[in-house]
Parts: C-alpha cells; sequence; structure tokens
C-alpha cells in the first residue's frame, strides 16, 4: 500500500473513532446496551489508526 493512501485513511480512523468513542462513553448513561458497543467500535478505529501510523513509519518512500 502507498505510504500516500495511509496518510489519507490514518487520521479519518483517529479523529472518527475518537468522535464516535465520545459518542458512546455519553450513551453508556442513557443505555449501557448501546453504549458500549459504540464505544467497542470507536476504540478499534482509534487502535486501527495509530496501527496505520506504525506500519507508515515501517514503509521507506522509495520505489523499489
Amino acid at each position: 500500500m502507498k505510504p500516500s493512501k495511509l496518510h489519507k485513511l490514518t487520521w479519518p480512523l483517529i479523529f472518527g473513532g475518537a468522535l464516535v468513542l465520545m459518542l458512546g462513553v455519553s450513551t453508556v448513561s442513557a443505555d449501557a446496551s448501546i453504549g458500549w458497543p459504540i464505544v467497542f467500535i470507536g476504540g478499534v478505529a482509534i487502535a486501527a489508526g495509530v496501527l496505520l501510523i506504525y506500519l507508515r513509519s515501517r514503509i521507506s518512500d522509495s520505489e523499489d
């Protein structure tokens, strides 16, 4: 995968995941059975974004 494509996926995953996580945390107080899955989905999206940052750091910019 090209580094530019990773860059375009990383930040929407992190910031979108943070937004979904906050939505889930605010929903937990009203209905825990809906809130916790939303929190989980947000956490997974943030973790995927962080993983993409790591992968991007391991890819060289030069084309082979």
